[in-house]
């Protein structure tokens, strides 16, 4: 399978390229909507600032790209803000791509939560696996069945989401060594 990695001007390239290579995807960073003619899935990597994410995806023409990609069952992965901007918009600023109905929002722990630190960094269990974290925003989908994995970090947040070859995470499947490879190698293979 040819992966295309999106370069929206942030986010951790090498390493989500050299997992899904392990994963066995033969991958190309790209950054124009050209580029992902060719490709068999895309992938929206993690790391960055939402508003200025969706503004570069809409400037190189791969922001209508995903959506045509996604509307067409197309595999398609996205990690942590890969998965937030294909909601309608984000406390941290800013229009989503509107793919899905729902909004990021900040985390929030509970009053008089103690452990809780924002933002979330590190190990957290989603349906039995632990994967690694890193973020302050999380997805609140309208609707919830999207979601097939929740993880808790004071309040119950959307770890997975999944639609026929679509699958958009909030943790980094490249970051969480056995059980991240093995995510990717299913979704590979799938």
């Amino acid at each position: 399978m040819r992966v295309a990695v999106i370069d929206h001007g942030m986010g951790n390239l090498p390493s989500v390229a050299r997992a899904l290579e392990a994963a066995g995807a033969f991958v190309e960073v790209i950054s124009s909507a050209t580029e992902a003619a060719t490709a068999d899935a895309l992938c929206v990597p993690g790391q960055g600032i939402f508003n200025r994410c969706v503004n570069n995806l809409h400037a190189s023409g791969l922001g209508e790209t995903i959506g045509q990609w996604v509307e067409l069952e197309r595999p398609f992965l996205g990690i942590c803000l890969g998965l937030q901007v294909l909601f309608e918009s984000s406390e941290e600023g800013g229009s989503g791509l509107g793919l899905f109905g729902g909004r990021v929002e900040r985390l929030r722990p509970p009053a008089g939560a103690t452990g809780v630190r924002v933002p979330h960094i590190g190990w957290n269990e989603v349906a039995g696996e632990y994967f690694y974290f890193d973020h302050s925003y999380a997805v609140h989908p309208s609707d919830e069945a999207l979601v097939t994995g929740w993880c808790n970090h004071g309040e119950r947040v959307a770890a997975r989401i999944e639609r026929g070859p679509l699958l958009a995470v909030q943790f980094h499947p490249e970051k969480s060594a056995a059980a991240g490879l093995a995510l990717l190698r299913r979704w590979v293979a799938a």
